[in-house]
């Protein structure tokens, strides 16, 4: 049901044309069938005498504009202020046509430009007044010109001043209960009673129209925000799919190159320094052995899990102190690791790890580092300086590569910066900024400061004068504060009937930004309506609950109780849209209690509309099942309940459990069964108009409902992605590096076994085993950036080609729905 009526909505909402001209049509229908019946005496035109056939042509003529009321707003209204103009001049004073007025109101001040919406609503004041002197005139006077005898005489009486002056009208019309001294003081009096009438309409609608175009606009803004959600759900996949690769580059880079560069310079020290002595061997094996296996860790946790930065922070970083390059390390300020957010400190971690990686490839031997720490009120500002070769690294054909691209975007991730480069003092030079957090010692003392600022500037405001004018005449003055006045008329009423905000960003009229507070503070709302139904509604539960026959009881208590009663039955109705199931459910039960137990059936039962409309509004999309269910249920207990009134009982047990009921009783069941199928007429209609507007998108709640299930979904796939990303990049890099430190961990392994015998291995042995780590190492490495490369020259979809002369090592990655069905074909 609900997907036709989507349908059917947005078709709608496509061709306002076509419905509007229907719904014309149809209006014009129910105007010339009122018509049929209609006394013409009470409908006198102003000039001539009417009759039918002018009452059928002027009420379709002024039903007409409406239908291109929303399609050209302004022009309908336009061209109903003229039609009615002639009606009233030349037609009939009254015709059924005239509804249109408010329809056509309503119309242009909701899709019309805001701007010029103040025109209309002058108009519309303007049109009042006419109306309401025409329609006095015409119900006391009749029409000023009589053609009935073949020629035309003037009906009034030396025009209106001898009319007005009549002691008695000669007309019989009128509004009821106006009176005065004479004729004249009639007219007036009828004149602005009509008016008034009238203008309540107006304003009525105009109060509505406000409302409901801000909710338009609302609405509008919620369907774009969740179109946009929806639309960039597979660039969102992409992204984080894109991230996650970046990541794991960076990761990698961080981790296995960091390890497989320590690997290989501590096996090229130990073939050299540890072929003659054995223990400088032991130790270093050891520890290329703690290097590939803490490797393997690291890359097991990267690939397996979300990293969690686990030992990746501040706190860690002196574990990259080895003394493998002497460090020097001055903090100035309070160290306040604390207001690191959880990415910035693993970002200063994998920082000075990569710096420290860079000072022992590209350094030099001899190189000794400095790292200065500098904690700001809002930054944390860190340098790493090495004294070795610098610039001269890149002598020998090294060009900066992922290492440095990977820490300037981790940095940028934090909304820092860095700056890498060599020193013109000598050596190299990281200088980074990562921003902190608010620290929550501070801000009562900022915000202190920031309203003793606030009072002094309220305080000392600027003083404005007043300039007289010198010159000039009295009337020249007068005219200017005339145009000044209407100037500021002008504006404020541009700005009570603007859309939203204005151009220069005022705010917009007072009825919107009620309307927008209402929306965000429903529950406040609808608890003050049913605080308000319970003052209104207590006298009637205290009558249906049989309270007034209950002399034995205190008046004060008996009222007390209404009370009490009512506002707990109401309670549901209060929280239909906070809880709309729950409500449902509570305000059914206690309908069906209250049916058992009262002897009428209770007024505020009535209340129990509104919560079905929000059930199906609100609530779940098989919702409606169950409330079906219920509505019949209590339906067919009110129609018992009706028809056991009838046959003289007071309540459901007296029928049900009166042993001498039988034949009442299923009466009363039979019948109660068609009373039921009338009382569950209305809920069925609220339960239609609640899938209607569910499935038409017109709600605000709804729609907002809408936005969070997009997001959450929107969410959901990025970690799907980035999961899915980072499986299929996992099995290739097992594949590609893991065996390789493996190899590297064996061979450790073999090297440290050798250690063992009391023999000790020869030097020319302990030389192979380090030449055949280092060449495992350096291969691993070689591959590893290959990867690498890989990783960071292809993307999410498939951008790249495998025409190509060489294809890339990791294919990039099938869409996600694919990867899915591909994922359950595999597991079954």
């Amino acid at each position: 049901m609900s997907d036709w009526m989507g349908r059917l909505a947005a078709w709608g909402r496509g061709h306002v044309l076509a419905v509007d001209v229907a719904l014309a049509a149809a209006l014009t229908g129910v105007c010339l069938l009122m018509s049929l019946g209609t006394d013409m005496s009470t409908a006198p035109g102003l000039l001539f005498a009417t009759t039918t056939d002018a009452m059928y042509l002027w009420s379709a003529v002024l039903v007409a504009p409406l239908a291109v009321r929303r399609w050209r707003p302004e022009l309908a209204a336009w061209l109903f202020v003229a039609l009615c103009a002639l009606h009233l001049v030349l037609g009939p004073a009254v015709a059924y046509g005239d509804v249109a007025a408010l329809i056509a109101l309503y119309s242009v001040l909701t899709y019309g430009d805001g701007r010029r919406s103040w025109r209309f609503v002058v108009a519309a004041l303007v049109m009042t007044a006419v109306a309401g002197s025409v329609w006095s005139l015409a119900l006391n006077l009749g029409p000023l010109f009589d053609v009935s005898h073949g020629g035309i005489a003037v009906s009034w009486t030396s025009f209106l001043p001898t009319a007005a002056s009549m002691p008695v009208c000669p007309a019989m019309g009128g509004v009821a209960g106006v009176s005065g001294a004479g004729c004249g003081v009639k007219i007036l009096g009828d004149a602005a009673a009509l008016a008034a009438m009238i203008l309540a309409c107006v304003a009525s609608v105009v109060v509505l129209a406000l409302w409901r175009r801000s909710r338009i606009a609302t609405l509008a803004a919620l369907r774009e925000r969740n179109a946009a959600i929806a639309a960039r759900e597979e660039d969102e996949k992409r992204i984080a799919a894109s991230a996650e690769r970046a990541r794991i580059a960076r990761d990698m880079h961080d981790v296995a190159a960091h390890t497989l560069s320590t690997i290989i310079i501590q096996a090229d020290g130990g073939r050299y320094a540890g072929a003659h002595d054995p223990d400088v061997a032991r130790r270093t094996m050891e520890t290329i052995h703690h290097e590939a296996v803490r490797a393997r860790h690291d890359m097991h946790r990267l690939f397996n899990v979300f990293d969690k930065q686990g030992e990746c922070g501040y706190a860690n970083v002196p574990a990259l102190f080895d003394g493998r390059p002497p460090i020097v390390r001055h903090v100035e300020g309070e160290a306040r690791a604390d207001l690191l957010s959880p990415d910035a400190d693993a970002a200063v971690f994998r920082l000075v790890q990569e710096a420290l990686s860079n000072v022992r490839r590209h350094a030099g031997p001899d190189a000794h580092v400095t790292m200065e720490e500098t904690w700001g009120s809002g930054s944390l500002r860190l340098v790493v300086h090495d004294d070795g070769v610098g610039g001269a690294s890149l002598d020998d054909g090294h060009r900066p590569r992922y290492g440095l691209l990977g820490m300037r975007e981790r940095i940028a991730a934090v909304n820092g910066s860095v700056e890498a480069a060599p020193d013109p003092r000598g050596g190299f030079t990281v200088d980074a900024s990562i921003p902190l957090q608010q620290d929550s010692r501070t801000t009562s003392n900022a915000d202190a400061r920031g309203g003793d600022v606030r009072d002094r500037i309220a305080g000392g405001g600027v003083g404005t004068g007043r300039r007289s004018a010198v010159g000039g005449s009295a009337g020249d003055a007068a005219m200017t504060r005339v145009l000044a006045d209407w100037s500021r008329l002008r504006n404020r009423l541009i700005g009570a009937f603007s859309r939203g905000r204005a151009r220069d960003g005022s705010r917009g009229s007072l009825v919107g930004r009620v309307a927008a507070w209402t929306d965000r503070h429903y529950l406040l709302l609808d608890v003050a309506t049913a605080a308000v139904a319970t003052t209104l509604l207590w006298h009637a539960t205290f009558n249906d609950m049989g309270l007034d026959t209950a002399s034995s009881v205190p008046m004060p208590a008996r009222r007390a109780a209404a009370v009490a009663v009512t506002a707990v039955l109401l309670a549901p109705f209060a929280l239909r849209r906070r809880f709309p199931e729950s409500s449902a459910l509570v305000m059914a039960v206690m309908c069906a209690g209250m049916l058992f137990a009262f002897p009428a059936v209770p007024t505020v039962g009535l209340f129990a509309l509104p919560c079905v409309h929000a059930a199906v509004l609100y609530g779940r999309n098989g919702v409606w099942r169950w409330v079906t269910a219920t509505v019949a249920a209590d339906s067919w207990l009110v129609g018992v309940k009706i028809a056991s009134g009838q046959l003289g009982y007071l309540s459901l047990p007296g029928i049900m459990f009166d042993p001498d009921s039988g034949s009442d009783a299923r009466r009363a069941l039979a019948v109660g069964l068609i009373i039921g199928l009338l009382a569950a007429l209305p809920c069925l209609a609220c339960m239609v108009a609640a899938a209607w507007r569910r499935s038409s998108g017109s709600d605000v709640l709804v729609l907002r409902q809408r936005e969070e299930a997009l997001r959450a979904e929107e969410s959901r796939q990025k970690v799907l992605a980035a999961n899915m990303e980072r499986e299929r990049i996992g099995a290739a890099m097992r594949s590609e590096v893991a065996s390789t430190l493996d190899a590297v961990i064996g061979s450790a392994d073999e090297g440290l076994a050798m250690f063992g015998h009391d023999e000790g291995p020869s030097p020319e042995l302990v030389s192979a085993s380090f030449a055949t780590i280092g060449g495992q190492g350096r291969e691993a490495l070689a591959h590893m950036r290959r990867l690498l490369t890989t990783l960071r020259e292809t993307g999410f979809s498939d951008d790249a080609s495998d025409t190509r002369e060489h294809a890339p090592l990791l294919r990039p990655s099938a869409a996600l729905d694919d990867q899915l069905v591909s994922m359950r074909r595999t597991r079954a």
